[in-house]
């Protein structure tokens, strides 16, 4: 790794903005847009201009699924005839990005640690991961959309995203997922992808 900053915040735009919902189904967008936590693709790779997700991305969704509160759904915003992934042969873990609202940011970092545990068991300690967390705040006047990006030691991830979270100004409530939703959809069918990549296999959890 470089001696460079772990965690950058950018700008973003908020979730009923991004283009990856400009190619749902109104059905699918709404289901999305009521979503606690949204899974968001990459816009392109390489000579491909539509939308990516990281390998593995379907496995991170249902961790997800299995892990929130009750009654907080999880979406993805895509299709499953249009859903794709990046197949990369590198030694770095990468999660697909995570749009949520500022209060349920704290307990997205911590799903995102989990995760990486459950899935590199002993190599938790040794790999890298590069993450991102989209979060929206509005309070008040207040209605901005930050980019958390981090790259670096797994175990890491949590405390760099959290202290980039607790960076931003606090808006009043409680911390929390929000639970819009009600039940979880099925999840995409098996990807499709690019790039470079060995086949789907169905996750186990780690000892």
């Amino acid at each position: 790794m470089s001696d460079q900053p772990y965690t950058t915040t950018t700008p973003d735009v908020d979730l009923r903005h991004r283009k990856a919902l400009e190619q749902l189904r109104m059905e699918t967008r709404a289901a999305v847009e009521r979503a606690g936590i949204v899974l968001v693709p990459d816009d392109g790779f390489r000579n491909y201009p539509g939308p990516v997700f990281p390998q593995g991305t379907v496995d991170f969704l249902q961790f997800l699924r299995d892990q929130v509160p009750s009654g907080t759904t999880v979406e993805i915003a895509a299709e499953d005839a249009g859903y794709k992934e990046v197949a990369l042969h590198f030694d770095i873990v990468r999660l697909a990005t995570l749009v949520v609202e500022y209060l349920a940011a704290p307990a997205a970092a911590a799903l995102i640690a989990a995760y990486l545990k459950d899935q590199l068991g002993g190599r938790f300690k040794t790999a890298e991961a590069r993450a991102a967390i989209v979060v929206h705040r509005k309070d008040g006047a207040l209605d901005e959309t930050v980019r958390i990006s981090y790259e670096g030691p797994a175990t890491n991830v949590e405390p760099a995203l959290r202290d980039e979270i607790a960076s931003l100004a606090k808006p009043t409530g409680a911390p929390g997922i929000p639970t819009r939703g009600a039940t979880q959809p099925a999840r995409p069918t098996l990807p499709k992808q690019l790039g470079s990549g060995g086949s789907k296999k169905k996750r186990k959890r780690r000892q």
